[in-house]
Order: structure tokens, then sequence, then C-alpha cells
């Protein structure tokens, strides 16, 4: 029987070569994947990645969380900030007004804006942000008899308000006004949660959707909770739907405290410490170990002396010059204030007042007639005449203020030969003497936190109002709406040379204030300017992180595997010359280029 064998030598052959081949394929793929990496390395960069949450320590209370409500607090507008977004927003590092959920198109400056909302603009519920619910914020709402809001009631009583097109906007001033924009930043509210609200219903703190509200900002609110000792916690999370990109921190959570010494003593190292008295913070700055940033920040907030022009005395413009010559800067300054002479600091506006000087204070009294004479009501012009009398009030709170009024007092009596009736009030009782205009002299603070428009407080339409000082002057309400006409800021200044000569306040401190944030987070230094609101700090905060990973730093109308293969072959330089668009420079710089290397 005939045996057949089996050539076993060529498949041996074969299976040899195989096996370099596979070998010498894994070998490439792996240098392939190795220099892929150090091409990756060699053209990339840090760039933020999503996780983390932010934690702050703060203190208030969460009283409306309806962001067009009057009576909300401090607080409360930093969750709005976070919850809701407007057409408009407020760059705190450029200072000017950009787009958030529309774009703006300016028709006739001052007088007339468009305002057409971006595509794919969601509420965090993931409903779309609508033509009809921007009319529901600015018409159904702010122009209803009944909303209860009285200042954005009247800051849109004759704003024209109709509908372009689907997606746009118009709002028709009765005359120009350039500082309009402000008041376009204005959170817009979803109108679907309403639609069988009455309006008086609409800001109502217990409405079930002021209980959990929404918006269209880079966060949504999970749950606030009430604890016995009497502050809040606030859940946050991060928003899907945000126009400008999920945020890259996962969650926020917000400790109110009631007082600051809750703050101090129950806080567990969060993100950030805001709102810590002046006086407390370099000490407990001290014991944080240098893991924190300190950020210093004013406020357009002001604090002085405000005339009753419509009293006999203080309406003399010499009596009030002569007090102007007599105010204690020095002496009035205390540990977290600072001076401030203009109410326009912001604005970038400063005031030019004479120095201290009592004995030209007593010149000016003696040379117009003073003291007056208040039982007769007729001037005297020696010193045998009463003694001016003058009724001077503020509030018990802050309590600084009644320390600001002493030290006035006992100067102004010491050096003016002058007396002052001093009353301390309850903020209640201060109230009504504001409304009543029951005061010579009153010493109060304004805040321009959230309202951009500084000029109220001078026009003669506020006399009784924000006009604490019942001023009216046609050239000084000239001069208001000369700048909300042309929004030049050199018309501040003219403004302000004017009130100078006029006295009607004596302005004198702004506080200061500060906020801790802990190194590692990161994004925020950026995003930091001239906040007008301590809710400004909130700006951009969807690009605020904790953690980065490496992505890639190229070109995207450039092709990686061309540029790769470039990099591969021809080594690194000749990749970039390869993919980079030539720039062409002076001699002079091609030379200092050379002579550094």
């Amino acid at each position: 029987m005939r045996r057949w064998r089996f050539n076993r030598k060529p498949l041996q052959v074969r299976r040899r070569w195989l096996y370099v081949f596979l070998l010498t394929a894994i070998v490439l793929s792996v240098l392939a994947v190795v220099e892929w990496r150090l091409f990756f390395l060699d053209n990339s960069k840090m760039v933020p990645d999503y996780g983390g949450i932010y934690t702050e320590a703060t203190l208030g209370t969460v009283v409306n969380l309806n962001p067009l409500a009057d009576n909300n607090s401090f607080f409360d507008r930093d969750i709005h900030q976070l919850l809701f977004a407007g057409l408009l927003r407020y760059n705190p590092i450029t200072k000017e007004f950009e787009d958030d959920l529309a774009t703006l198109n300016v028709v006739d400056p001052g007088e007339e804006y468009e305002l057409t909302l971006k595509e794919d603009v969601y509420f965090s519920n993931g409903d779309p942000v609508d033509i009809s619910d921007v009319i529901f914020t600015y018409e159904t709402l702010l122009k209803n008899p009944n909303f209860g809001n009285e200042n954005l009631k009247q800051a849109f009583l004759y704003v024209e308000i109709s509908v372009v097109d689907a997606r746009t906007v118009s709002f028709k001033l009765p005359e120009q006004n350039m500082l309009f924009t402000s008041l376009l930043t204005l959170p817009i509210l979803p109108q679907a949660p309403f639609s069988q609200a009455l309006v008086e219903e609409v800001l109502d703190p217990d409405f079930p959707y002021n209980k959990k509200p929404y918006g269209a900002g880079p966060y949504r609110l999970k749950n606030v909770i009430p604890e016995d000792r009497g502050f809040y916690r606030v859940f946050m999370e991060a928003n899907p739907y945000y126009h400008s990109g999920k945020p890259y921190i996962e969650q926020a959570v917000f400790y109110a405290y009631r007082t600051p010494e809750q703050l101090i003593y129950s806080h567990s190292w969060p993100t950030a410490f805001t709102r810590i008295p002046w006086n407390n913070l370099d000490d407990f700055e001290a014991q944080l170990y240098n893991e924190y940033q300190r950020f210093n920040y004013t406020l357009p907030r002001y604090t002085g002396v405000f005339f009753n022009l419509d009293r006999p005395i203080v309406k003399e413009a010499a009596f009030r010059q002569a007090l102007a010559k007599a105010l204690p800067i020095e002496s009035l300054m205390e540990s977290g204030w600072t001076e401030q002479r203009s109410p326009f600091f912001q604005e970038g506006v400063r005031s030019y007042p004479e120095g201290l000087d009592y004995t030209a204070g007593r010149i000016l009294l003696r040379d117009n007639g003073f003291p007056y004479d208040t039982t007769r009501e007729v001037r005297t012009l020696g010193k045998e005449g009463d003694p001016v009398r003058l009724k001077l009030i503020t509030s018990t709170v802050p309590p600084v203020y009644s320390r600001f009024a002493q030290k006035l007092k006992n100067t102004w009596e010491k050096e003016l030969l002058i007396e002052i009736d001093l009353e301390l009030l309850s903020p209640s009782e201060f109230q009504i003497a504001l409304k009543n205009r029951d005061y010579d002299m009153v010493l109060f603070g304004q805040n321009f936190s959230d309202n951009f428009d500084t000029l109220s407080s001078w026009h003669s339409s506020q006399s009784g109002a924000l006009n604490l000082a019942n001023l009216t002057r046609e050239d000084i309400d000239f001069l208001i709406d000369e700048i909300r006409f042309s929004g030049a800021k050199s018309d501040y200044q003219a403004l302000q040379d004017e009130l100078d000569k006029l006295n009607p306040a004596l302005i004198f401190a702004t506080p200061n204030y500060a906020l801790l944030v802990d190194k590692d987070l990161k994004g925020f230094s950026e995003s930091w300017g001239t906040i007008r609101s301590l809710s400004n700090r909130f700006y951009n905060s969807h690009l605020w992180h904790f953690k980065t990973k490496l992505d890639w730093d190229w070109p995207e109308d450039k092709s990686r595997f061309i540029g790769f293969l470039t990099w591969w072959f021809n080594g690194e330089e000749n990749s970039e010359v390869a993919v980079m668009e030539p720039v062409e420079t002076p001699e002079t710089d091609t030379l200092e280029v050379l002579e550094s290397n």
C-alpha cells in the first residue's frame, strides 16, 4: 500500500512569515499609537472638564424667589442670577451690556431697540423660550395696573412694546434714554406656570411656581431646605439646556446663615465665603491657611447727609457751603469704609471739594447773617440771637449710621456754634420720616446695585421720593436729560461739578467689601470685574471649573492625519510650517527673535 507524506516545511515557512507580519503590524501599530500620542501631546492644551460641586457660605435668608418681586433679599438675588437669564446681561469686565438670550439691534439710539431671540434658547425644564414669554414678562405683567412692583411698572409705563416677527420684539421709548438697555437685563419668566394665575398672584412667594422657580439661567433649582437655627441650604444642578453650554461644575450648594458668627463657626471649608463683615475679615482670613484668594470690591452705594431744600435754614446755599467746609472726613472714616465724594464714582466721576476749614465755615455763616432766629424767623447778624437749630435724622440700622451722625453733630455744634437735634429712628419710623420729609438733614445711604440709573436721586421728578434733598433745579434736570440723551461719560462730570457748587448733599463714604474664593476654583478670576451688585460675581459661572483635561489645540480647518504624517516623517518644526499660515513680520521683529534664540 502506498503511503503519502505531508510536507510540513512550506506551511511552517508560511506561518513564520505570518508571525513576522503580525509582529511587525503589532509593533507598527504600537509605534503609531505612541507616536500619535506624542503628536497629540505636542498639539494639545488643558481645557475645563465636567464635575465637582461649588459650595458657598454667605449671609442671608430666602424671602421671594420670583425675580420680579420688589421685596426679595440680597440672597434671593444671588439665586436669581443663577436660575434666570434676560434678553441682555451686564458684563462686569467691559462694564457694558451684551447679548444674552437675544441679539440687540439698535434701530434708533436711545429711542427704539429690537431684540431677536437666539436660536435654541430653552428654559431649564426643556421648554423653548419664545416671544410669548418675552411679551408676558414685559407687557402682560409690567404694564398691568395691578402688578405689584411699582418701580418696574413705572419704568415701562410709557414704553411701547410690540412684536416684530416670531422671534423679535421692539421697545419704543417716548423720549431718548441711552440708559434704557440696563432694563433689558430683566429676567424672562416662563408664561406657562402662570396661565391660570391672577396678576396679583404672580409675585406671591407662596405661589407654586415661586416655591421652585425655573428660568433660562446656567443652573436649575433642586431644593431649598430651611434649618431650625434660621439658616437655609439651597441646592442647584447644572442646566443641561443652558444656551451658552452646560456648566462644567455639576452642582452648586449655598449655606445662607443668619449671623456672621454662624457663618464663621459653622462653615465646612466651602468654595467661597461672601458677605463676611469687614471687621471680621482679616482675622477670619488668617485662619484659612492661605487656601483662599481675596477679591476686594466696592458697589454703587454711598452714604451722605442730604439737605431738605424745602426747609428755611438749609435751603440757604451759604449755610450748606459752611457745613461742607466743616465736614470732618478723616474722623468719620471707620474700618471698612473709604472716602467717596461723588455719587457717580462707578462711572469714573470725581468730586473736588475744598479741604476741611472750620474757620472758613464760621466766616461764611457770619458774613451771611447766621445764626438764624427760628423763633421770629428773621436773621440776626450778631451772636446775641438764638442759635441755629437743625433736625438731623438717621436710622438705627445699620448701627454705623448712628455713629456717623453723632460725630457730625459733635463736630458741627463745636466748630460752627449751631445746635443739632439728632433723632435715631427705628427702620419703620425712619421710613415714615423719609416719606413725610420730616427732617432738615438726613444721614442715609443710597444703593444702586440693581438700578443703573444713578441720576434719579437728583431729578426734580423724584422730589419726595428718591430725591432725598428735594432738589428741583431746571439746570440740573437739563444735565440729567442730556446724559440720558447722549450716554456720554463726560456729561456725568459736568453734572458733578454743578452739584459741587450747590451742595444739596454731602456725600462722604462708600463701604468696602471682599469675598474669599478657594484657589482650586478655576475660571473665577477671568470672570471677575467691576461688579455693580454682588450677584454679578456669577458672570460666566458656567465656565468655572475644578477639573481639567487635555484636548486638541489644532486648527479646525486643518487635517490632523496629514499633520501627523508630516510631523512623523519631517519632524515637529516642518509640520508646523506645513499646517500653520505664514505670518509676515517686520525685519526688526525678525532680528529680535533671531537674537533671542
